[in-house]
């Protein structure tokens, strides 16, 4: 599946230049990929990650904007791996977009949701950068004025 492509590639990717513990194996670094196999792997890579960009457009909604759509499918990008959905069904793309649409609500639009559920979206959003965010002020913010 499209949505499994990147991920796969990546992870042939840190699989031949990493080890367990996650550092950059000397010989991956001084060379061991040499020529078309670093090629290969880029090459394999690059399209891995245009396929999942392709699969993820297709849950753009079309009242979002550019910069809520870009913030939205680097959150589902990020936890596609972790969120594909089992051979059976199961549902955990759709609790995957779910999720997205809590982190963008809640983040564009001001919406507040359960305190753990926002605790696990932002979480997952984590070290996502998003400029410009809009402030909001909460009905319990403009009592106490």
């Amino acid at each position: 599946s499209l949505a499994a492509a990147a991920p796969l590639a990546v992870g042939r990717w840190r699989s031949a230049c990493t080890e367990g513990g996650g550092r950059v194996l000397p010989s991956a670094a001084e060379g061991a990929m040499v020529g078309g196999e670093a090629a290969a792997a880029v090459e394999e890579l690059v399209s891995g990650v245009r396929q999942a960009t392709d699969f993820a457009e297709q849950f753009r909604s079309y009242s979002e904007s550019e910069k809520q759509w870009k913030a939205r499918m680097e959150f589902i990008l990020r936890h596609l791996p972790d969120y594909r959905d089992p051979p059976d069904g199961g549902g955990r793309l759709d609790q995957l977009l779910s999720l997205s649409m809590v982190w963008a609500n809640h983040l564009f639009l001001g919406c507040s949701y359960n305190k753990d559920l926002l605790d696990k979206v932002m979480e997952m959003a984590d070290g996502i950068e998003v400029e410009d965010l809009p402030q909001f002020t909460t009905r319990s913010e403009l009592m106490k004025k």
